[in-house]
């Protein structure tokens, strides 16, 4: 006779065991969820597509050399002046470099039109090319980091001025923020108008240029008011305002880094009626007025 499984009654221990079990293998399914740890996302290492990195420090060296990733034959070529980079290979000494700018590089490869453009930074400071009027409370000379307004400079360790050269000319720099106080500095000398100084600034920031010593030359111009500011200097200002890239924030991306560019390609065109040309972004100008 055949056994129908159906008609097979369980045992009793049987009946009462099984809702414990469900209930107990729930609550260790739930435990499991509201115990249960998320790995953490890590953000790949930033890259400018023609290079492993994007950023560039200089070295306790005499050159240093960066190569790009691309292994294709073509020429590259920069924006605006100031990188070292050999255009047929792309290799950039670093150290040769102007620091504290944001360049664009551009590879066309051999025998093509199609090109392929990246950013680069060089770490260093810059200071803003600018009129700075002292009647106004506009007197300390900021130094931009990494080419970015929004960036605050790195370490408590840093040195300015190390050489000296500010100090010996009378330009007041803060030691360890690299602040110029334009109106101290004019107090200080007793500066007429029409009076130029320009004194090379060393540094060392605690990044990761290893302490090495980096460095810049600051021009700084001295006008009772803004009426006698040459004319060639204001055309100077108002081109860097188009050919100084810049980062708004650290995440600025590529594509609206892109556009900025366009936009002032544009407007170089537009007020030169010509293609732009490559300007250099160095030294800063600094054009202080008393009025």
């Amino acid at each position: 006779m055949k056994i129908n499984p159906l008609n097979v009654k369980m045992p009793r221990m049987l009946y009462w065991l099984t809702p414990v079990m469900f209930t107990l293998a729930c609550c260790i399914i739930s435990a499991c969820k509201k115990g249960s740890v998320t790995a953490p996302i890590i953000a790949p290492k930033t890259s400018s597509a023609l290079y492993a990195d994007s950023v560039f420090y200089i070295q306790n060296s005499n050159d240093y050399f960066v190569t790009p990733v691309i292994t294709k034959k073509g020429t590259f070529t920069s924006f605006p002046d100031g990188l070292n980079i050999d255009q047929n290979t792309g290799v950039i000494n670093v150290n040769k470099s102007e620091t504290g700018l944001k360049y664009r590089i551009t590879f066309t490869p051999s025998g093509s039109n199609t090109a392929t453009s990246a950013f680069i930074i060089i770490s260093g400071i810059n200071y803003t090319d600018k009129i700075f009027n002292l009647s106004l409370g506009d007197s300390l000379a900021v130094p931009v980091y990494n080419a970015n307004k929004g960036l605050a400079m790195p370490g408590t360790t840093n040195a300015f001025d190390v050489s000296g050269g500010c100090k010996d000319a009378g330009i007041a720099v803060g030691g360890n923020n690299g602040i110029i106080n334009l109106a101290k500095t004019v107090r200080s000398q007793g500066i007429d108008t029409g009076s130029t100084a320009e004194v090379k600034l060393a540094y060392k920031i605690n990044d990761n240029s290893h302490g090495a010593i980096n460095g810049l030359d600051v021009q700084i111009y001295f006008y009772r008011t803004a009426k006698d500011i040459p004319q060639y200097l204001l055309d100077i200002i108002n081109e860097r305002k188009t050919t100084i890239l810049v980062s708004s924030s650290p995440t600025r991306s590529l594509i609206q880094s892109r556009a900025l560019l366009a936009g002032s390609v544009a407007l170089n065109a537009l007020t030169l009626n010509a293609a732009p040309k490559p300007s250099r972004p160095r030294p800063p100008c600094i054009v202080v007025v008393s009025r």
